[in-house]
């Protein structure tokens, strides 16, 4: 019965427009890989596509800054590696752009 009444609120609670906000982002994805047995990195993916451009770069922004403090150079660096890692081509910083193309 307890159960049954948690389940309802938290329904109740994920369909009030609340703003998004990373800690609530990610318990939701903790809630929905509980409930479907998988991977909380799957129910991330499954959330993400419900969110608008706006609220993707706000829990993004929120999240490096969890991640990296003011530390931009080590933010930049794992987006590199990201990229990278899915087959997106290296990006030089625009100096080292220009640098190389003589302007």
């Amino acid at each position: 019965m307890l159960s049954s009444i948690r389940r309802r609120l938290s329904r109740v609670e994920e369909s009030l427009p609340l703003p998004v906000t990373a800690e609530r982002f990610y318990a939701r994805a903790q809630r929905l890989a509980r409930r479907t047995g998988g991977r909380v990195w799957d129910a991330i993916a499954t959330l993400a596509k419900d969110l608008s451009d706006g609220e993707l770069d706000s829990i993004t922004a929120e999240f490096e800054r969890l991640a990296f403090g003011s530390d931009t150079a080590a933010c930049e660096a794992a987006k590199r590696e990201v990229f990278a890692a899915a087959g997106y081509p290296v990006w030089n910083s625009p100096s080292q752009e220009s640098s190389e193309e003589g302007w």
